[in-house]
């Protein structure tokens, strides 16, 4: 689709004057973002002691006992956790953190399928079968009241970590840790469900005289900080669940790309080493949430994420690269089942071109695939997106947000129509009746024409930063910027507008020419650039073309010498 192209306000000089010590183009960037003059330093350079304590958490410190209480009486846990990445490494992270101070549990992920999002009744009772007493869940369960209550009745305790809004009331669980809980002061309720999850293994591990116990070593042995090497399961679920990198999440991915380049997790070394190719490249946001976060979800959007989360968690190194294989055999068939979906449920949105919200279903669209349609129908429309699986009986499908609608609340207004629905402000997944499917669409829309104000369009905004001028075109410049990172949401990447370049030399690229590597002449210098998925326009660019561009900065390392290339967003005749 077209795009508008919109740049941001600009720094005054005074405004820059106020970020000493820092690179105008950088306090430009930083006044954007909104960042104050003494929160710089703990922006560009976070640091690992800067996170909260886990027990601002009303219910961290009795869920830490009762914990405690059943290692050490010898109960059996089970985490309960769903099938995406978030929930998927976040069970690694408590699975590991019991793994340290010796202690075996079981793990259960419900099935997609068959079972759906979310604790189910029928999967407590097999649980209790297997005698566990104690379940602690992952990125789930906060509306799940039903079941919390059959845990009561039952006797099993349930220790809720998720971070999923509030919809249906308050669970009757024996702990709730959710920064979402309007009974809790915790800081920063941006945290995922892996986010969380982390802070209950700090909680767990801070009890210094019991670990050492458990673990019979010298205090002398003790590390204090060994929770650092969760870190990289961390930054993975943070990234892949499109929450905002500012606060705790920002500390997270920070150190955690520095975890990730030593892992001791021979299963996530052997993903990380599949999803490179084996090559040795710098490990970035992209690197997580591109790379491997894809291969993690397309176990469960496909088959069962056991066979994710046995990755992560394998030991042996041969046994980690089989099962890293069998997960990239998996995703491959993932991409080609995405590629056909949203080729198809672009036509429908392209009907829907005067909506302000797309709904978007066929009978034909597998239920585990329509997450990632969604996501990519909100980039490329500049809308909102519900994608739905259509049964004979039921719709299952995702929402994915654009801009500030929330699309929780949106579900909240038309629940009326749902049989089940949860989720965060960007991201939801919901079940409703097929029967009930056009009426649900109905009042959605006229919830969506009441919120989103601003008229529908087919044009997309892209939020440009500055203008780019022809000396800031090196590696000193991109360096600079790289101070920013980690770049995600809350946090874009910054992206720029270079005017008058010259097409040098254009040719098609990708297994179906769906890409462009450009060379530009811009002033006096030739730069190489890479147009994802613009293949389609590149007839009306030939060499010799003058246009402006609008672009990401990258470095790009071949044979040991690293150089800057751009990555092309948009492009426009001069």
């Amino acid at each position: 689709m077209p795009k508008t192209w919109k740049l941001k306000s600009q720094p005054q000089e005074s405004d820059v004057e106020k970020y000493p010590n820092t690179h105008p183009a950088l306090a430009g960037l930083l006044w954007q973002r909104g960042v104050e003059p003494g929160q710089t330093e703990q922006f560009l350079h976070p640091k690992y002691e800067a996170q909260y304590d886990p027990f601002l958490f009303v219910d961290m410190q009795k869920s830490v006992e009762r914990v405690w209480q059943a290692i050490e009486h010898g109960e059996k846990i089970a985490i309960y956790g769903d099938y995406d990445a978030d929930a998927v490494t976040a069970n690694a992270v408590l699975q590991q953190t019991f793994r340290y101070v010796g202690v075996e549990v079981a793990s259960y992920i419900p099935d997609r399928f068959a079972e759906g999002y979310g604790l189910n009744i029928e999967a407590f009772e097999k649980i209790k079968a297997n005698g566990a007493s104690l379940v602690i869940t992952v990125d789930c369960g906060t509306n799940s009241c039903d079941v919390t209550d059959w845990c009561v009745q039952n006797g099993i305790d349930l220790i809720i970590t998720d971070h999923h809004e509030i919809t249906a009331g308050l669970p009757n669980s024996f702990g709730l840790i959710n920064p979402k809980n309007p009974n809790d002061k915790y800081p920063d309720p941006q945290i995922t469900g892996v986010g969380v999850a982390y802070k209950l293994a700090k909680a767990i591990l801070s009890q210094k005289s019991r670990v050492i116990k458990l673990k019979g070593i010298p205090e002398s042995e003790y590390n204090p900080t060994w929770d650092k090497w969760l870190l990289d399961l961390v930054a993975i679920g943070t990234v892949a669940d499109c929450h905002s990198l500012l606060g705790e999440n920002r500390i997270f991915v920070k150190y955690g790309l520095m975890v990730l380049a030593k892992t001791r997790w021979p299963g996530l070394r052997a993903l990380l080493n599949s999803a490179l190719g084996g090559k040795e490249v710098e490990l970035t946001t992209h690197t997580l949430g591109w790379l491997l976060a894809p291969r993690i979800n397309a176990a469960g959007r496909l088959e069962h994420a056991n066979i994710a989360l046995d990755t992560l968690l394998e030991a042996d190194i041969v046994k980690a690269s089989a099962c890293a294989q069998a997960l990239e055999s998996v995703n491959l068939r993932r991409q080609d089942l995405t590629a056909r979906l949203i080729s198809e449920a672009r036509l429908q949105a392209v009907l829907q071109a005067g909506r302000k919200m797309l709904v978007l279903d066929s009978p034909d669209w597998p239920k585990g695939i329509v997450g990632i349609a969604a996501g990519r129908l909100v980039h490329e429309f500049g809308k909102p997106a519900i994608v739905l699986e259509r049964g004979e009986l039921e719709c299952t499908g995702s929402a994915r947000t654009f801009g500030n609608f929330n699309v929780v609340e949106a579900l909240k207004a038309t629940s009326g129509h749902l049989t089940k629905f949860g989720g965060h402000k960007e991201a939801a997944g919901l079940t409703l009746a097929t029967k009930n499917l056009e009426s649900f669409k109905y009042d959605l829309e006229k919830y969506a024409d009441s919120i989103i104000t601003a008229d529908a369009s087919d044009e997309v905004v892209l939020d440009i930063d500055s203008e780019l001028a022809p000396e800031q075109l090196s590696l000193d410049f991109f360096d600079i910027l790289e101070e920013l990172s980690p770049f995600g949401a809350g946090n874009a990447k910054p992206i720029f507008w270079i005017k008058n370049a010259i097409i040098t030399t254009a040719r098609k690229v990708g297994a179906e020419g769906q890409h462009v590597q450009f060379t530009f002449s811009i002033g006096n210098e030739t730069t190489q650039a890479i147009a994802f998925n613009l293949g389609n326009l590149l007839d009306s660019f030939v060499s010799g073309s003058k246009v402006d561009i609008a672009v990401e900065l990258m470095a790009d390392a071949w044979n040991g010498v690293r150089r800057l290339k751009l990555r092309v967003l948009d492009i426009k005749l001069c």
